[in-house]
């Protein structure tokens, strides 16, 4: 059944090409793609079509949930296949009204009647991608209060017991699986320095299970945590990549000496 519907769309869009640039139609066979995908409920090519942004605020706002409770497992791919199927964030139309080009983005209209949408597009890899920061910052703040509009690193702020800092590209996470202890310290530095620097928590402190995420550019750290008891925990020479790391804090982690 849902093959079925993709045939006339597919026709609409072809037709609606004829006169049209050959960025135009690139978009369109974009629009098409992502369309089909959704359809089919196939995710992994879904998101593939979206732009390099919307794929790591569809990431950040899957952490966000999770550590609020929601089962999200810190996967964006899982919050991208929720919010397609409960909400009009896709809203996919068979028909293309119109595709316009200002300031390096296409803008794609679709719709008919009274249900018109604007899609925003954007060039990566030599390929149109969709990008949905504006709709997912647009859903944001009509479901959390406070939630900025423009900084899509500091959403995750409005998370309950959630940080996010540092301006680097890759995450170093850190959860508090300590009872009925707080982080109150956080040091990071290159496994090369002789100092441990400042405190990424500042004044802040991490009650049992509660996060935050530390960026940083790739490179090899030593972090150091010190409880509310000053008790330490240590992790040395820690090689940080585009994967991440993700460290759960328990009793087990404490250094030896304390």
């Amino acid at each position: 059944m849902k093959k079925e519907l993709i045939i006339p769309a597919l026709f609409l869009l072809i037709s609606a090409c004829i006169g049209w640039s050959s960025d135009q139609k690139e978009v369109v066979e974009s629009y098409n793609t992502l369309m089909s995908n959704a359809s089919e409920e196939n995710w992994n090519s879904l998101s593939r079509g979206l732009s390099d942004e919307t794929i790591e605020l569809l990431d950040e706002i899957a952490v966000l949930y999770t550590n609020a409770g929601v089962p999200f497992d810190n996967q964006g791919k899982e919050l991208l296949a929720s919010l397609v199927s409960d909400t009009d964030l896709l809203a996919f139309s068979e028909t293309v009204i119109s595709i316009e080009f200002r300031n390096g983005k296409a803008y794609l209209l679709s719709g008919q009647g009274n249900m018109i949408t604007s899609y925003q597009f954007v060039r990566e890899n030599q390929r149109w991608k969709l990008n949905l920061v504006p709709k997912l910052n647009e859903f944001l703040s009509q479901t959390m209060e406070g939630t900025p509009e423009t900084d899509p690193n500091s959403l995750v702020t409005t998370a309950p017991g959630y940080i996010s800092t540092g301006t680097g590209t890759c995450e170093f996470s850190i959860r508090n699986n300590l009872e009925h202890l707080s982080i109150w310290n956080v040091y990071c530095s290159p496994s090369n320095s002789d100092s441990w620097g400042e405190d990424w928590l500042g004044s802040s402190v991490l009650s049992t299970g509660e996060a935050m995420t530390i960026w940083l550019e790739e490179g090899v750290y030593d972090i150091q945590l010190m409880d509310s008891d000053q008790n330490t925990y240590t992790l040395w020479q820690v090689e940080l990549d585009d994967q991440g790391v993700f460290w759960q804090v328990t009793e087990l982690d404490r250094d030896e000496s304390n």
